[in-house]
């Protein structure tokens, strides 16, 4: 598919709804890039405002963060929940926070400890910043979905990714063009923080089991909120040829944006998408 100013089409589609500016403080863009690479890995990630949000001037409810430590990689997908009117500043915080955490973690991470002190930042913030003291309020505010991978290097051309979330962001091994979900379907959080309801921070599950797979050269580790994953499905649409080619191997920032702006179908939630790939050192 050509690399043009017009968006990916996928499915069909109805008329063009004009973008409205988003009606938030501060102030956030429709769309954010960052991608770079380490000896052993490279990295890219876009989040764009979906269709939906820019006709009702909503602000991106999507983020994302990168960062490396030790040969590692750390990446963070959250998803912002529609129904909480500040969950774009929920998602941002939540990402800031797990990297700070795994910043200042030693070899031997404690997951849970990580998702409870992410939603804490929440409840935290909504009592200090905005006079909601209530945890319950700390949701009906700020609630955000995470998922999270560290990802560490095993030998040359190889890494091992340690995955958890809570909510439906999702994660996968591209291999071959072939969608392998890393993930089972999640379950509800239990009453650490607040009581039963939805998968998202800052409830936390009870349980925290993280993810490890194995990636080797030629594998792409994908992260993605469900504005991604919704109408990716199985990978075996137009979407998931269009991102198994065009993740083969890292693209061009504003080309993975371009992919990620598609339009088509009733598709019109905000879309992240982190990639990692696994890179073998240059030969001398």
């Amino acid at each position: 598919m050509s690399f043009d100013w017009a968006p990916p089409l996928i499915g069909a589609t109805g008329p063009e709804l004009p973008a409205r500016a988003p009606q938030t403080q501060p102030y956030r863009p429709d769309t954010v890039l960052d991608g770079w690479a380490t000896d052993g890995f490279a990295v890219r990630a876009a989040s764009v405002r979906g269709p939906g949000h820019r006709a009702s001037d909503v602000p991106r409810q999507d983020d994302f963060a990168l960062a490396t430590a030790d040969g590692s990689v750390i990446a963070v997908v959250a998803d912002g929940v529609s129904n909480a009117p500040l969950s774009h500043l929920g998602a941002t915080m939540v990402c800031r926070t797990v990297v700070d955490y795994l910043l200042r973690a030693d070899d031997t991470v404690d997951w849970h400890d990580l998702l409870r002190c992410a939603g804490w930042a929440l409840v935290e913030y909504a009592g200090r910043q905005l006079g909601e003291p209530d945890p319950q309020r700390a949701e009906a505010l700020l609630a955000s979905t995470v998922v999270v991978a560290l990802v560490r290097p095993d030998g040359p051309g190889r890494a091992v990714a340690h995955l958890v979330r809570v909510g439906d962001s999702a994660a996968w091994r591209l291999r071959d063009g072939t969608w392998e979900p890393l993930l089972t379907d999640p379950a509800d959080p239990q009453d650490e923080l607040l009581p039963d309801g939805v998968a998202a921070l800052p409830r936390v599950p009870t349980e925290v089991d993280p993810v490890a797979v194995t990636l080797v050269a030629g594998d792409v580790l994908v992260l993605a909120t469900d504005g991604f994953a919704e109408p990716l499905g199985h990978g075996t649409g137009d979407l998931g040829r269009l991102f198994g080619d065009g993740l083969t191997t890292p693209p061009a920032m504003t080309r993975l944006a371009w992919m990620l702006d598609f339009a088509g179908g009733a598709w019109d939630d905000d879309r992240t998408v982190l990639a990692v790939w696994p890179v073998p050192p240059e030969l001398p």
